[in-house]
């Protein structure tokens, strides 16, 4: 056996007192290491566990003799280790069930609470296992790591090399015992009381895995403070309606049936027992087609005697039903098929055994599963799209605590709930700070200059992450601080953006956003499509026309993103060489995309969805997203992150992922109305965006300031009383073409000057166009009075007249 760090011969130390006193001193030191820490240390470990690795075959080797599991399987299940304890893996469990997940290490701030809050470990965990599924206690004892638990691994007798030979490797390996030391594994003989008391008496909480019986046992008779974590013996299924088959092909589904019942021999939580078919399919022909799909599988592991007897009873069964209730068996070499009339789920004798059941409608299949309710766990399914909510709504309030589709249910998602219970949570009590945060009181922050980065590192012990410029929207360019986990908020929230919108695993995206020169856009959107699995074409707005075009119309992509300036060059470059594109849908951002633009790259390009690529800035990150039912301008906000309030007609934001340079109260520039409808049923307040309040011109894919503007007129024609700058656009042929100009009352000024000194005092203009193509956009004109508002007397200084 293995004690925290040891391995023992024959020694019982937690039968001494002293033993566990000193575990007192090893639950501090792992609550005070940095979770990241603890995942790096298994994430190095997860390197020397390849294929070719001598820890894997020595593995391998052994369990091939002792699993049970043939010697496929066996190295099938080794494989999922180093993706199990990898950073990425492990990473993702964090982030599903804590935000932000440093609360793990420090008291943070969270959505809607105007305190602090920290996840602590509840102390010492009991894990007691079960031997179906030797990865299994390893899952367990990750759990425990992670939230910053000691662990003590009871395994079962079944499952005693594996846990034994996973903890010396680790401690071989964890030579600065960050967590080699932080985990015992144990086995004593089940329905031993005296020393399931001692353990019971000694642990701050159980998780116990296994049948009714165990459950019992370790549920009772526990002191008040032990938290118990029962996951108990559960039953899994399958789904197939007539909609769902429709069309499809009946062997390619039959290998999919067969490919959530081969792994591990049945024998997961998560593998299929029973599969339902709606009345209408042809049971004969699919239970070919299984009887098929069986045959061509890998030979199964051993089975024992008692397991054998348990399948010569469902044969038997299968017998009877066929001559005297109209059911059905089949057998083979490695397999047996059952259809009955009893609609009820029931066990299957596992290895292989399936027994089908029809059903006539949801309502039918609701009644005879949610009797069960206690017992089911996972259901992979086959319907069609148009029934897919009311069938995963009803089973869910049948008892199923887990979905996947048809042929991927054994292998689950990293963050899934399990069992319906959020574990890792469970794993840890949340305490509160509840005096206000120095940085999220009532006051307003104003970000500006250098300072950023100055504040961002003071409140950052180790400032690792990403420095954007702002792009200098308000005069000089501004530089900010996001840490690696505010970043990887923003891609989340991002990746959120895109998905309401139809972008979806598998479809081509050309993402023709600028990179370098410090600026986000083009690395947080890769960063986004990456999470959700798009194909990227990273083009990026430096490539020069030729290449672009080039690749848009090689690859053809589902969808195209980029500034609008950008796209209409790209779009007026490709009717300029004939080349005929179809972009179903484009992303926009940083500018606003006219009605006219729209209609122009709908004839031009047939696309039918033009959407935002998220509400952001670099100061406060991501403040909303669109979903398809969005009209041009509206969003919702991220409710759980970001608080909005509107000031005079203006958004006034708190970001609350935001930490290195917190962000409260701070202006957005931009007016903002609220909306309300609520017809796409998401409960995140919308807005529409009614354009900029401040003095920023967005055109040319650059943005002018009206101060540089009204400064280049004071040092030209010192003399002009009163100003108005008028947007427009026009059509030049096939291109549309942006137009400023500006109107001046009467002077006596060389006013001939006044178009190089703006270009001159404009630096996004400079960084962004030629003079000679800013001279051939502008002109400047005298008249004698610029039109006053009727009411106030006031001049418009900026009218916008795009569309």
């Amino acid at each position: 056996m293995y004690w925290f760090g040891k391995k023992l011969s024959h020694e019982k130390p937690w039968e001494s007192d002293s033993a566990w006193k000193d575990l007192s001193l090893q639950k501090l030191k792992l609550a005070r290491t940095p979770v990241s820490e603890i995942i790096d240390i298994l994430d190095s470990f997860s390197k020397l566990w390849n294929p070719e690795s001598p820890y894997f075959k020595e593995a391998l080797l052994k369990l091939e003799s002792s699993s049970g599991f043939s010697p496929l399987e066996v190295r099938k299940t080794l494989s999922i280790l180093p993706v199990l304890l990898s950073k990425e893996s492990l990473g993702k469990r964090v982030k599903a069930e804590f935000f932000p997940s440093d609360i793990l290490d420090r008291f943070s701030k969270t959505p809607h609470f105007s305190g602090q809050v920290r996840a602590m470990p509840l102390g010492t965990l009991l894990h007691v296992t079960a031997g179906n599924v030797f990865l299994s206690s390893i899952d367990s004892l990750l759990m425990g790591l992670i939230t910053k638990n000691l662990n003590i691994l009871k395994v079962s007798s079944q499952n005693t090399f594996f846990p034994l030979f996973f903890a010396e490797k680790l401690a071989a390996h964890d030579t600065r015992k960050v967590i080699s030391d932080k985990f015992a594994v144990l086995h004593w003989k089940g329905g031993d009381e005296t020393v399931e008391k001692l353990f019971k008496a000694k642990v701050d909480g159980i998780l116990a895995w296994g049948g009714d019986e165990m459950m019992d046992a370790y549920s009772k008779g526990l002191a008040p403070h032990v938290k118990f974590l029962g996951f108990g013996p559960k039953i899994s299924l399958q789904l197939m309606t007539k909609s769902g088959l429709k069309d499809k092909n009946l062997n390619a589904v039959a290998e999919k049936i067969v490919a959530d019942i081969l792994p591990w021999d049945q024998s997961a939580c998560a593998s299929p027992q029973n599969l339902y078919i709606q009345e209408g399919i042809n049971e004969n022909e699919l239970m070919q087609a299984l009887e098929l799909a069986f045959s061509a599988a890998p030979a199964m592991g051993n089975i024992d005697a008692d397991e054998s007897v348990e399948i010569m009873k469902e044969k038997f069964r299968g017998m009877y039903s066929e001559l005297m209730e109209g059911g059905k068996v089949s057998h083979g070499d490695n397999y047996l098929l059952h259809l009955e009339q009893n609609k009820f789920i029931k066990p299957s004798p596992l290895h292989r055994s399936l027994i089908i059941k029809r059903f006539k409608d949801l309502e039918d299949l609701f009644t005879h599963l949610s009797p069960f309710s206690y017992y089911l766990q996972s259901c992979s399914y086959l319907v069609a799209k148009d029934e897919k909510d009311a069938y995963l709504e009803m089973l869910s309030m049948a008892g199923i605590k887990r979905f996947a589709p048809l042929g991927t249910i054994t292998f689950g998602m990293e963050g899934a709930p399990h069992d319906g219970r959020t574990v890792l949570r469970e794993l840890t009590h949340m305490v509160s700070d509840e005096s206000r945060s120095v940085y999220y009181g009532e006051k307003e922050t104003r970000v500006t200059g250098p300072l950023d980065i100055k504040i961002a590192f003071e409140n950052e012990k180790h400032p690792k992450g990403y420095i954007f410029s702002s792009g200098g929207t308000t005069g000089e360019p501004k530089f900010l601080h996001f840490s690696y986990e505010e970043f990887e908020h923003t891609t989340d929230m991002l990746a959120h953006n895109l998905s309401c919108q139809g972008i979806t695993a598998g479809m081509t995206v050309a993402n023709l956003f600028v990179a370098g020169n410090l600026w986000s856009s083009f690395i947080a959107m890769e960063r986004a499509l990456e999470k959700i699995g798009a194909i990227q074409l990273p083009i990026g707005g430096l490539c020069s026309p030729e290449n672009t075009l080039l690749y848009l119309k090689k690859f053809k992509p589902d969808v195209v993103m980029g500034i609008p300036s950008l796209l209409i060059m790209t779009a007026e470059f490709a009717q300029e060489q004939g080349v005929l594109l179809e972009i179903p849908k484009v992303f926009y951002a940083g500018e606003a995309l006219s009605l006219s633009r729209r209609n122009y790259l709908r004839d031009i390009w047939k696309t039918a969805y033009f959407g935002s690529a998220g509400y952001a800035s670099v100061d406060a990150g991501m403040i909303a997203y669109q979903c398809s039912k969005c009209g041009p301008g509206e969003h919702h906000l991220f409710s759980d992150l970001v608080e909005m309030k509107i000031v005079e007609g203006e958004g006034v934001v708190t970001s609350h992922y935001r930490k290195t340079l917190p962000i409260v109260n701070y202006r957005t520039g931009d007016r903002i109305e609220w909306v309300d409808d609520t017809t796409c049923g998401r409960t995140d307040k919308k807005f529409k965006l009614m354009g900029r309040i401040d003095n920023i011109i967005q055109i040319w894919s650059c943005r002018v300031r009206m101060d540089d503007i009204e400064k280049s007129i004071s040092q030209v024609v010192p003399d002009v009383k009163s100003y108005q700058v008028i947007l427009s656009e026009e059509k030049v042929g096939d291109k549309f073409r942006e137009i400023m100009e500006v109107l001046l009352e009467e002077h006596n000024g060389p006013e001939e000057l006044l178009i190089n000194k703006i270009y001159e005092n404009s630096r996004d203009l400079k960084d962004s166009i030629s003079l000679g193509q800013f001279q051939s956009l502008i002109s400047i004109r005298t008249v004698g009075l610029i039109p006053r508002n009727s009411r106030t007397g006031k001049i418009s200084l900026l009218k916008d007249q795009r569309h």
